[in-house]
């Protein structure tokens, strides 16, 4: 009678080595394929794969920003400040055939309050949206003021000359920090692709 693989198998048949040798377990592990991407799945980064790097360019933008809040201020306790910065719009770092691709449209705005001598005053810079693809660099921010309630007992005269100074100083010293900020946004980001 034939011996099968269940009879060749058996430990009776194997033990002294006339029909085979005992199954042996396999030891080789397998080689690690080569990455050279960040995805797990995506080798090589052949196929197209979308990362979203919004929240890394808003927090890398608020950083910039709010690390000197400070515009103007004087021995007196008068403050011209930066309080909020907000982004929206999308970010993206995309890949497809190992090339990294960077798409976003963002708006930035940009709001500072500022006080001197009992008058207050808000001024909201906005960026136009500004895109991966914009034949110009520069970003247009436009500057909106807002007088603010003021102190008690604060002549108009005296308040409305406040909030000229405090106009002023806006376009001289905020308004290119703004600029530089949105300028400093695209560069920070193309620089690292997510």
């Amino acid at each position: 009678m034939p011996a099968t693989n269940a009879v060749l198998h058996d430990k009776r048949y194997s033990a002294d080595g006339i029909f085979c040798e005992p199954p042996k377990k396999l030891e080789t592990a397998a080689a690690p394929v080569e990455q050279n991407s960040q995805s797990q799945w995506n080798t090589n980064d052949y196929h197209w794969e979308e990362r979203d790097v919004t929240d890394f360019a808003r927090q890398a933008i608020s950083d910039r920003l709010l690390n000197d809040r400070t515009i103007w201020s004087d021995a007196n306790g008068n403050l011209l400040e930066i309080v909020n910065v907000e982004l929206s719009g999308d970010a993206a770092s995309n890949v497809r055939k190992g090339k990294r691709i960077l798409t976003y449209a963002l708006r930035l705005k940009v709001t500072c309050e500022g006080r001197r001598n009992g008058a207050r005053l808000r001024g909201v810079f906005s960026s136009d949206e500004f895109c991966h693809d914009d034949e110009v660099r520069e970003v247009v921010v436009n500057l909106a003021t807002e007088p603010m309630e003021s102190d008690a007992g604060v002549e108009v005269n005296r308040a409305m000359k406040a909030h000229e100074m405090f106009a002023r100083v806006l376009k001289k010293k905020a308004l290119p920090r703004v600029e530089g900020g949105c300028t400093w946004l695209r560069d920070h980001l193309e620089e690292h692709r997510g």
